[in-house]
């Protein structure tokens, strides 16, 4: 991969390419429908709450990995050797 998807600054990574925006994108859109999924089922503003929560922490921790994966430097230590 020459491009990086993705443009770490500090712990957080930036999309850098259309296709690092896309998997920003698609991360929102099922947070958005997680919360309106776990929201129809729930019977308290709590159980809401605890529930996306963690479900937020798995969206996130995948975002990292492949934004992890795709961005440059992941790739640049495997380009020393």
């Amino acid at each position: 991969m020459n491009f990086p998807w993705f443009k770490r600054i500090g712990m957080f990574f930036i999309p850098a390419s259309i296709a690092g925006w896309i998997i920003l994108l698609a991360g929102f859109v099922f947070a958005v429908f997680s919360f309106m999924d776990i929201d129809g089922r729930s019977h308290s503003v709590s159980d809401t709450l605890m529930n996306f929560v963690f479900m937020l922490l798995i969206i996130g921790a995948v975002y990292s990995l492949i934004a992890y994966m795709t961005s440059r430097g992941a790739n640049h230590h495997n380009a020393n050797q």
